[in-house]
Protein backbone atom coordinates (compact mmCIF):
# COMPACT_ATOMS: atom_id res chain seq x y z
CA UNK A 1 0.00 0.00 0.00
CA UNK A 2 1.17 3.29 -0.91
CA UNK A 3 -0.66 5.41 1.44
CA UNK A 4 -3.17 6.98 -1.51
CA UNK A 5 -6.61 6.38 -0.90
CA UNK A 6 -8.47 4.04 -4.05
CA UNK A 7 -10.33 5.92 -6.19
CA UNK A 8 -13.84 4.55 -7.65
CA UNK A 9 -14.82 7.41 -10.18
CA UNK A 10 -13.87 7.69 -13.61
CA UNK A 11 -11.36 10.78 -14.49
CA UNK A 12 -13.17 13.69 -15.81
CA UNK A 13 -13.30 13.99 -20.12
CA UNK A 14 -10.19 15.73 -20.63
CA UNK A 15 -11.39 16.24 -24.69
CA UNK A 16 -14.21 18.62 -23.33
CA UNK A 17 -16.61 16.54 -25.71
CA UNK A 18 -19.88 15.42 -23.75
CA UNK A 19 -19.95 11.59 -23.16
CA UNK A 20 -22.58 9.96 -25.21
CA UNK A 21 -25.65 8.91 -23.74
CA UNK A 22 -25.40 5.00 -22.27
CA UNK A 23 -28.02 3.13 -22.55
CA UNK A 24 -28.57 1.35 -19.43
CA UNK A 25 -31.19 -0.69 -17.69
CA UNK A 26 -33.76 1.48 -15.96
CA UNK A 27 -36.03 -1.07 -14.81
CA UNK A 28 -36.34 -4.95 -15.28
CA UNK A 29 -39.24 -7.11 -15.25
CA UNK A 30 -37.90 -10.74 -14.53
CA UNK A 31 -41.20 -12.97 -15.30
CA UNK A 32 -42.34 -10.69 -18.18
CA UNK A 33 -38.98 -10.38 -19.72
CA UNK A 34 -39.05 -6.69 -20.54
CA UNK A 35 -36.57 -3.99 -20.07
CA UNK A 36 -37.00 -0.16 -19.78
CA UNK A 37 -34.02 1.45 -20.92
CA UNK A 38 -33.10 5.05 -19.31
CA UNK A 39 -33.40 6.11 -22.91
CA UNK A 40 -37.19 4.97 -22.32
CA UNK A 41 -36.66 2.62 -25.05
CA UNK A 42 -39.05 -0.85 -23.57
CA UNK A 43 -38.94 -4.59 -24.88
CA UNK A 44 -37.98 -7.59 -24.58
CA UNK A 45 -34.59 -8.97 -23.32
CA UNK A 46 -35.80 -13.07 -24.17
CA UNK A 47 -33.84 -14.48 -26.58
CA UNK A 48 -35.64 -14.45 -30.40
CA UNK A 49 -34.55 -16.99 -33.36
CA UNK A 50 -31.22 -15.66 -33.82
CA UNK A 51 -30.07 -16.19 -30.67
CA UNK A 52 -30.14 -12.36 -29.71
CA UNK A 53 -32.98 -10.21 -28.01
CA UNK A 54 -34.37 -6.76 -28.73
CA UNK A 55 -32.41 -6.10 -25.76
CA UNK A 56 -29.28 -6.85 -27.64
CA UNK A 57 -30.32 -5.02 -31.27
CA UNK A 58 -31.07 -1.80 -28.99
CA UNK A 59 -27.75 -1.88 -27.79
CA UNK A 60 -26.17 -2.53 -30.94
CA UNK A 61 -27.85 0.62 -32.57
CA UNK A 62 -26.39 2.50 -30.18
CA UNK A 63 -22.63 1.03 -29.44
CA UNK A 64 -20.03 3.30 -29.58
CA UNK A 65 -16.51 2.71 -30.82
CA UNK A 66 -13.80 1.90 -27.64
CA UNK A 67 -11.17 4.11 -27.13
Amino acid sequence: MNGRPLSLTRPANRTGEPEPLRHVIDQYKHREQTITCVCGWHGSCATNSTGGSDWTTHLNQFRTKRK
